[in-house]
């Protein structure tokens, strides 16, 4: 009996243990969302903090988002090494830049892996190089096989504006900032939506004012409903009221309380694959930016990225890079 009870203990201590340690683990991830939360919204201009109970009622949205954003992150290619003596094998890096001397001024001019390196001992770092990705359709020359064909219709990509975000030492530290950043950048833009809103609101009241002027004198004055063009005057203007009514009601009486930016971006973040689109792409590319099909016999490069798009806004590519201390001139 003695032994049955020691083991009985035993087994229950375990088991106990075992629960606090879920029960830790819970708290300390509970801890970095409500962390998270918080450093989202110091750093975006919003009224959401007015709402009662704003993070228990942000908690399940955000998180679903990081976990989102995070599926996503997790198909951009790379790291590639960043290094102006590697840019003659690099085609990544040769299709950004033209030459190795643009690369090399460039890179050493990068504020933000300058600053990096500067904040931190590490002989390495990694970011995400990030370009606008921009796509134009052309006629122009083909070989397929033996033969040159004229007035082919041709797509040609272009990489531009390139900057590196993100910088670490640590990629898996890059990469949790990278997801914070994509929420900062969502935030704000769903934020700049609403102060367009507020404004699109406003100047269909402006409209909507004038209307109901101009309806109450032709009411008054059947010779003044006559200026202003026929008998159908009134009803004309009644309805456009009515119309503007509707696009009022559309975007909301307030777009602009506490409650409207809550809701506003929760739905977008319940919602965040439909917004934002992350697509893992390798194309082949001639010297002159062509796509190359897969019929043609002319020479190419391979390039692999991730397309990222964000409802509203420019494509850009991105792709993880490396970045050795040895190969920047430090200022």
């Amino acid at each position: 009996m003695g032994v049955n009870l020691f083991n009985s203990l035993k087994n229950w201590r375990k088991q106990f243990i075992g629960k606090l340690a879920v029960h830790r683990e819970h708290l300390k991830h509970e801890k970095a969302l409500i962390n998270e939360i918080n450093r989202i919204l110091s750093e975006t201009k919003t009224k959401i903090p007015l709402v009662p109970n704003y993070r228990g009622k942000l908690k399940k949205p955000v998180l679903l988002a990081l976990e989102t954003i995070a599926g996503m992150t997790e198909q951009i290619p790379g790291p590639i090494s960043l290094d102006p003596a590697l840019w003659g094998n690099s085609p990544v890096l040769k299709t950004v830049f033209t030459s190795r001397n643009e690369f090399s001024r460039w890179f050493n001019n990068c504020r933000s892996v300058q600053n990096a390196f500067k904040q931190n001992n590490s002989d390495k770092l990694f970011g995400l190089l990030v370009t606008q990705y921009k796509e134009k359709i052309s006629f122009g020359v083909e070989l397929i096989g033996e033969i040159v064909q004229k007035d082919v219709l041709q797509q040609s990509v272009s990489f531009e504006e390139p900057i590196i975000v993100v910088p670490h030492p640590d990629m898996a530290t890059a990469q949790k900032e990278l997801q914070h950043r994509i929420l900062v950048l969502l935030f704000t833009h769903e934020l700049d939506k609403i102060a367009d809103l507020k404004l699109l609101k406003e100047e269909f009241e402006r409209q909507q004012d004038i209307l109901e002027i101009k309806l109450k004198l032709s009411e008054e004055n059947k010779n003044r409903s006559a200026k202003l063009g026929n008998k159908n005057v009134a009803s004309e203007a009644k309805q456009i009221i009515n119309d503007i009514n509707r696009k009022i009601e559309v975007l909301g009486r307030n777009p602009d309380t506490p409650e409207s930016h809550l809701r506003h971006v929760t739905e977008v973040l319940m919602d965040i694959d439909r917004h934002l689109k992350m697509i893992p792409l390798t194309i082949r590319l001639n010297n002159m930016g062509i796509l190359v099909k897969a019929s043609s016999s002319g020479p190419f490069d391979e390039i692999s990225f991730a397309e990222c798009t964000y409802k509203g806004s420019p494509k850009k590519a991105v792709i993880w890079v490396q970045i050795n201390r040895s190969s920047l001139n430090m200022k």
